[in-house]
């Protein structure tokens, strides 16, 4: 999602301060704030743990978000005073969201904040209650460690490329760009085609712009292109059988991506990378350095 302009100055005010006495990394040491247990949703999307004003709530991993999220159940129970937003937040397909809700006490493992800012979210999937988005996130390093069950925050404070500790194999250091609202920008190869995409863990599927694939010749008339959903909605999405999805090297073999017409994805995005295809691999993104570090999620 993206969001209005007022909310950014929210967000650039909220501080969140680490608990743990980690000193600042000497040489080269990852310095770990926070260790965030996984709780796999049935749609295979993931949730961490957080408290709020005194009350547990599972927050979607959602690095395709913006701000953080919350339910209008969640905001209630709570006893928020729930209010119009000065922006909006605008999401995939053209959802809006323009209430927000002020949480006094914030906390996210060893990490607390004060008078965080919420929107309210009523589309949130079966056991999520809200999102952890890159308004947070991109303050620190972030690993996710499908594998082991984990999302790490680590200080970004780090001599370069140098956070790969969980494996003495291969792997690849992406070049990423951190683009409006904290979005993850990478580029990767769909069947030989380099396009630009986003990282959206809170994405179930994968989904790239049927005009980035017209260079390989796939068009609505193609014989492999199988409309499916409601033929009469204001976009069309298809199942295609894509070969190979290539990150720089770590290829993902048959991968599920649907297609979409152009008006489906936001504006300058070519491929939305969903959790069904992260969660096979390893990542460290290192949002200070603009580096994504990706190994197979077996790799240990």
């Amino acid at each position: 999602m993206n969001s209005g302009g007022w909310l950014s100055v929210v967000i650039f005010t909220l501080l969140l301060s680490g608990k743990l006495n980690a000193q600042e990394p000497q040489s080269c040491q990852l310095a770990r704030f926070s260790i965030l247990p996984l709780t796999t949703l049935p749609d295979g999307r993931f949730t961490v743990p957080g408290v709020a004003n005194e009350q547990s709530f599972n927050f979607l991993v959602d690095t395709g978000g913006a701000v953080m999220t919350l339910s209008n159940d969640k905001a209630y129970s709570l006893g928020l005073l729930v209010a119009k937003a000065g922006g909006e937040l605008r999401g995939v397909a053209g959802t809006k969201s323009s209430a927000i809700a002020f949480v006094d006490n914030f906390s996210l493992g060893l990490m607390q904040g004060k008078n965080v800012p919420f929107y309210i979210d009523d589309r949130l999937p079966s056991g999520a209650d809200g999102t952890l988005s890159p308004d947070i996130m991109k303050h620190y390093d972030v690993e996710i460690d499908p594998a082991r069950g984990n999302i790490n925050l680590f200080s970004p404070k780090h001599c370069p490329g140098k956070v790969v500790y969980w494996t003495s194999g291969g792997y690849v250091a992406l070049p990423m760009s951190v683009v409006s609202g904290g979005h993850i920008e990478i580029q990767v190869m769909v069947d030989g085609k380099k396009v630009n995409a986003l990282l959206d863990t809170g994405a179930v599927s994968s989904i790239v712009s049927l005009g980035a694939l017209r260079a390989l010749g796939i068009t609505e008339k193609s014989p492999d292109l199988k409309p499916v959903g409601d033929k009469n909605s204001s976009y069309q999405l298809y199942n295609y059988p894509f070969k190979l999805l290539d990150f720089d090297g770590i290829t993902v073999t048959n991968p599920l991506i649907q297609v979409a017409s152009d008006n489906f994805l936001p504006r300058g995005t070519d491929m939305l990378i969903g959790v069904s295809i992260l969660r096979r691999l390893h990542l460290y993104i290192a949002y200070g350095e603009e580096k994504l570090y990706i190994t197979p999620a077996m790799a240990h």
